[in-house]
């Protein structure tokens, strides 16, 4: 009892000590903030960095197609396509008819 009376008075007598201790805990409050952001800071670059490196393998993996392979396939279906085809000649009735369709259908230039 004695021992927390005299604790009293010279937290009364002397509130500089309190004052200082104040600044104190503030200060390494403060340092402790700086601390986490800069915690969390790096910690984001890290993940950004790791996400950015994941996604260059990713797409480096993906296999590119062969354009040549592609454009022989491609040529030689057309190819195919022009040889199962059977060219019938018109008629000389056909033609005049196709003519005269022309002929009707041109819109008067006089």
């Amino acid at each position: 009892m004695f021992k927390r009376s005299i604790a009293v008075i010279r937290q009364w007598l002397s509130p500089d000590q309190d004052v200082q201790y104040q600044q104190v805990a503030q200060k390494e409050a403060l340092r402790a903030s700086r601390r986490g952001f800069f915690r969390k800071a790096a910690l984001g670059a890290a993940s950004v960095s790791g996400a950015a490196g994941l996604a260059k393998v990713v797409v480096d993996s993906v296999p590119h197609p062969d354009q040549k392979e592609l454009y022989t396939k491609d040529a030689h279906a057309g190819e195919q396509e022009l040889a199962e085809r059977e060219y019938v000649l018109m008629s000389d009735q056909e033609k005049s008819e196709m003519v005269q369709t022309f002929i009707d259908n041109y819109p008067n230039q006089s």
